[in-house]
């Protein structure tokens, strides 16, 4: 996926092909702009109000108790955002194809990833910093009581949901499997969606206080923690048990380093089955002869929030050969752009 500005006639073209216009400055302007109305559409509760049905801006300013004027203005930026359509009447409703993602009641809603994006702006706020002093914000390091772990465990969660059918399909556990350990699985999702196509199958997954405490909600509210248990501690330090059918390693290399991935690995590896399963899910950035997409980008925000990186295919594959495993197949997933998983089993 590469991000980009699209051109809406003959002359921008033509001036996008010469570099006449400045294409930094239409980035950083246009893209601040488009995040933060995109954001407070959801805080607003823009597009929970136009689930109903297309309404005007002076109805909605008095449903939501805001500003005329600024509803107006607000609603047209999301119709350039594509979010909302304007009707005639000067009436608005959920654009048809942003309703899967803005409609509440949608099981692909990602309201909870737009408000978590406050969050991750103030973390944003302090990228020079980190950038000078190497050090980064650790978003883990949360009190297990704060009000962003929540917010962080949702956001990710509705995020999951999109992909678990696709990712649990693709993971071939040995037959007649009992056991899974989701590590730093926080949400627990993945790991739900893998139980509930193996018969048979429990998962426990293992992280942080804070993070298990808002994933054993939402497990609990889907009515599965007859399959997922959550248990509390740290990955790099707790006890893992064992041994287990599969071990899923969901998003956890890009905040840690080479060697405490192959030192996490290895222990990974003694707490398998003999004919158990590694699963890896990874933002994979590209190597340097690969051409440029918006990989990149993840990467700066993994060394701004963990002070570690995304990592090649290479470097993965090296961390996972040194711990004594290799990789029997990998492929993107859909419906997680830059996303790819990973199965590997012991040598």
């Amino acid at each position: 996926m590469r991000l980009g500005l699209k051109a809406d006639n003959l002359l921008e073209r033509v001036a996008d092909w010469l570099n006449l216009a400045p294409q930094p400055v239409a980035q950083a302007f246009f893209g601040m702009m488009a995040s933060r109305t995109l954001m407070a559409g959801a805080r607003l509760g823009v597009y929970e109000a136009l689930t109903d049905g297309p309404v005007s801006a002076e109805t909605l300013a008095a449903r939501l108790k805001l500003s005329q004027e600024g509803t107006r203005t607000l609603l047209e930026a999301l119709v350039a955002c594509e979010a909302v359509e304007r009707q005639r009447g000067g009436r608005y409703r959920l654009a048809p194809r942003a309703r899967r993602w803005l409609d509440p009641r949608s099981p692909r809603y990602v309201g909870a990833f737009l408000e978590f994006n406050y969050a991750q702006w103030d973390w944003w706020n302090g990228l020079e910093g980190v950038v000078r002093s190497g050090e980064a914000v650790d978003i883990h390091g949360f009190a297990p009581d704060d009000a962003r772990w929540r917010d962080y465990i949702h956001a990710m969660h509705q995020l999951a949901r999109l992909a678990a059918p696709e990712v649990a399909a693709a993971i071939p556990l040995p037959r007649g499997a009992k056991q899974v350990l989701d590590l730093g699985g926080a949400h627990g999702w993945f790991a739900a969606e893998l139980c509930l196509r193996n018969r048979g199958l429990k998962a426990t997954v293992l992280d942080l206080e804070g993070s298990a405490r808002v994933g054993r909600e939402i497990i609990a509210s889907a009515g599965l923690s007859h399959l997922v248990t959550h248990r509390e501690g740290d990955i790099l330090t707790a006890e893992l048990g064992g041994p287990y059918d599969g071990v899923m390693l969901f998003q956890v290399m890009h905040h840690l380093s080479p060697a405490q991935n192959v030192a996490l690995l290895r222990r990974v590896r003694a707490s398998l089955a003999p004919r158990g399963t590694l699963a890896v899910l990874e933002y994979l950035r590209e190597s340097a002869d690969t051409p440029t997409s918006a990989a990149p980008l993840i990467g700066l925000h993994y060394f701004l929030t963990s002070g570690a990186a995304a990592y090649t295919p290479a470097e993965v594959e090296g961390f996972l050969d040194d711990a004594g495993f290799r990789i029997e197949h990998s492929r993107p997933i859909r419906h997680l752009p830059l996303q790819t998983l990973l199965v590997a089993r012991m040598d």
